[in-house]
């Protein structure tokens, strides 16, 4: 088997219902090939699990990585990613993780740094407990990945909800996005009685007569959008939109409508022609090389009635189609089922992907159509059509051929020898992932200290048990993992950015920062009992509460100076933004504000009761302090008083937060709620609920659009502070 260079591919862009109508009805479908394509529309087959299956493949324009989309059938399990595979020494390079749902589609861009993905993201309006709660909302996502680091470039969410299925192709000079995302909205209708072919009702389904079935009717929108920006250029006019290329000049756009082609002029938006005379539904479509011919797969459905079984037959066809005038020039009969179309460079092969037809065994394969000979030689790759081949695609020199082989499996091909160089399933990268299940384990592990960085797009925190994680708060990925090493930290502190981290444990101080792999140990001064701890926002300082004392140090252990002045034994800490000044609560409710240059009391006054927790406003004019009667006050730092008292809470109050223009307080406690208060006047202006424990810490982002709650279930739970609706749960 020898394939020459680059091949021009078919891409399906909309889902049909078709199987899940079926599947609704409790009918067992055994021999079922349904047209599956380049991005793939269904799975074809029927495995025991569906929740990690793949959707799409693409090669860069090098050949030198394969991009593998995967992710759980139903948007509802929350999970996805992209693999970039090294297609010469077969190693992993990069998982990208960060999606809510199913990645149904990805894009290299001409230079190979850009990697579009199109995804179906679910939203839930509150903490959910369970992997599939089905309460929320879908939405479609485009995202810009680097494919050097793996990171997030950008990111469009479409403004409709109910969102199905999403998919995008790039136009081959990577200026345009074809893109088309299909809605399904929920009804109900009247089961009938299933008649079979002798016209006798047949097929006990244990449905009762006038119950009452889902359904679902899908609405689609096709759209060419700016490829760097996602900027609507054109709406085309499509009551479906399945398989889609654009040609190799990229002025020409081809989608799959029904049981025709449309024809589109991608510069101006208007149609061109419409390709008809099809056996049945145009399930993949190919440009060849020179843009003047058109491959064209369509399939015919047939039923088998067989006891209490209904036998569905895909039957396809392939015709070649002259571009400028419409008209067939070739029709290639006794395909077998196709769900896929490449051609070669020079165009002189068609491949024809999918299930080989009965006369040759009826498994997975692919034809090679030699459109200058007319010689035909058959591939098998499978077993059977649960193996059917689709998602087919060349590398640019032509040595590789990658295809979808099962809904879970990707093989990579050399074509030089016809031999499978490596397979991938669901299992080849390990543990490097987390199952969707695994997302929602309960447990008691509380995040004791959270914080965003400058750019606001991390959110870092650090559990109970010691382990550290930063997510990429746009997409939820996890960026930076450090399990646990030591026992349970009893005082955890973070820098304001999020890169340093501070704790006590089993009488250790430890200290991490993000260019390092471990924590390391920090020698204690004299004593060495720890009652309270702070970093200082750039974490370039330590304060820790050494009984009646204050002790300031470097993350290297080196004491700088010590404070002194509380009457009690110190139990709480906080630097100000700018590091000018500590404030330090003792048990008996003393608040003392230190000038940390030269380590004098500036002011002192008393609190009622004894204080949780305590935070500096931004400018470092005002402290906020919580106390143990569940109250929050404002002082007034030239003069001592305080200023305003807000109460709502029904326990104690564990965590503070300003916004960064301090117009905002947050506050969060063993109630498990988050009041936000408005300084000015002292009003709760909302509550946030839903959490499963106490909230043990908050933090805002840089731009006050967003806040972070440390709680259980090792999360950090992130609000939109605006609308106080839930935005995402960092797992």
């Amino acid at each position: 088997m020898r394939l020459e260079k680059y091949v021009s591919g078919s891409s399906t862009l909309a889902s049909t219902p078709y199987v899940l109508l079926l599947a609704a009805f409790g009918v067992a479908l055994l021999e079922l090939s349904l047209p599956v394509e380049g991005q793939r529309r269904m799975p074809t087959g029927n495995p025991p699990s569906f929740d990690d299956i793949v959707f799409a493949i693409s090669f860069s324009p090098d050949g030198g990585t394969l991009a593998i989309a995967r992710g759980a059938r139903e948007p509802v399990q929350r999970f996805g990613r992209i693999e970039l595979w090294d297609a010469e020494t077969l190693k992993l390079r990069h998982i990208i993780k960060g999606f809510d749902g199913p990645v149904r589609s990805i894009s290299f861009s001409p230079d190979g740094h850009t990697l579009i993905s199109s995804s179906t993201e679910f939203r839930s309006p509150k903490l959910q407990q369970q992997a599939r709660s089905r309460e929320g909302l879908s939405f479609g996502e485009l995202k810009w990945w680097d494919t050097r680091t793996g990171e997030l470039k950008q990111k469009l969410t479409m403004p409709d909800e109910h969102s199905y299925s999403i998919r995008a192709i790039q136009s081959p000079d990577g200026k345009q996005l074809a893109l088309a995302e299909s809605f399904w909205q929920p009804t109900h209708f009247l089961s009938m009685p299933i008649i079979g072919p002798s016209g006798s009702r047949s097929m006990d389904l244990d449905i009762r007569r006038g119950f009452y079935l889902p359904r679902s009717f899908f609405k689609v929108e096709m759209k060419l959008v700016n490829a760097e920006t996602g900027e609507l250029r054109f709406k085309l006019d499509m009551d479906q939109a399945g398989a889609a290329s654009f040609s190799p000049d990229g002025n020409l756009l081809a989608v799959a409508n029904g049981n025709q082609v449309k024809l589109w002029n991608s510069q101006t938006g208007k149609e061109v022609r419409k390709l008809k005379d099809l056996r049945g539904t145009v399930n993949a479509v190919a440009f060849s090389p020179n843009g003047r011919s058109l491959a064209v797969a369509s399939t015919k459905y047939e039923r088998e009635y067989a006891e209490n079984v209904i036998k569905i037959i895909g039957i396809s066809e392939v015709k070649l189609f002259d571009v400028n005038t419409g008209k067939v020039t070739l029709t290639l009969k006794d395909v077998g089922a196709v769900n896929s179309l490449a051609f070669s460079s020079n165009g002189r092969i068609l491949i024809v992907g999918g299930v080989l037809p009965k006369s040759k065994g009826g498994v997975a394969g692919m034809k090679l159509f030699d459109l200058q000979t007319g010689n035909v030689n058959d591939l098998p790759t499978g077993a059977d059509y649960q193996e059917g081949v689709d998602s087919l695609v060349l590398s640019r020199n032509g040595t590789l051929l990658a295809f979808r082989a099962g809904p879970a499996t990707v093989k990579l091909l050399d074509t030089q020898s016809g031999t499978v160089k490596q397979t991938w399933d669901a299992d080849s990268v390990g543990d490097a992932i987390e199952r969707p299940t695994s997302r929602f384990v309960l447990s008691v592990t509380r995040v004791l200290a959270v914080a965003f960085s400058a750019d606001g797009t991390t959110v870092a925190g650090e559990s109970d048990h010691g382990e550290i994680k930063l997510w990429d708060q746009r997409t939820g990925e996890v960026k930076q993992h450090l399990s646990v090493e030591q026992g349970d930290p009893s005082l955890v502190a973070a820098s304001l950015d999020g890169k340093s981290f501070a704790e006590v444990s089993q009488g250790k101080l430890l200290f991490w920062n993000a260019n390092s792999d471990t924590k390391r140990i920090v020698p204690l001064p004299d004593p060495p009992t720890v009652s309270a701890l702070a970093l200082s926002a750039d974490g370039q300082m330590l304060a820790l509460g050494t009984g009646t004392e204050v002790a300031l140090l470097s993350p290297t252990g080196e004491v700088a100076k010590k404070l002194s002045g509380q009457a009690g034994s110190v139990s709480r800490l906080t630097f100000s933004k700018d590091g000018n000044m500590l404030a330090g609560a003792d048990e008996d409710g003393t608040i003392s504000i230190w000038k940390v240059a030269s380590g004098r009391i500036e002011k002192q006054f008393r609190s009622i009761t004894e204080i949780t927790a305590l935070v500096f406003a931004p400018n470092g004019e005002r402290l906020a302090t919580a106390a143990s009667d569940n109250t929050i006050s404002l002082w007034n730092l030239q003069t001592g008083l305080p200023q305003g008292k807000f109460q709502k809470h029904d326990g104690p109050i564990n965590a503070l937060a300003f916004s960064p223009n301090g117009e905002l307080l947050a506050s969060g406690g063993d109630d498990r709620t988050i009041v936000l208060w408005e300084v000015a006047d002292g009003k709760s202006k909302r509550t946030f609920k839903g959490h499963d424990l106490t909230v043990a810490s908050l933090a805002f982002s840089p731009d006050g659009q967003l806040l972070a709650s440390g709680s259980g279930n090792a999360s950090v739970v992130l609000w939109e502070v605006r609308t106080g609706k839930l935005s995402r749960v960092l797992k």
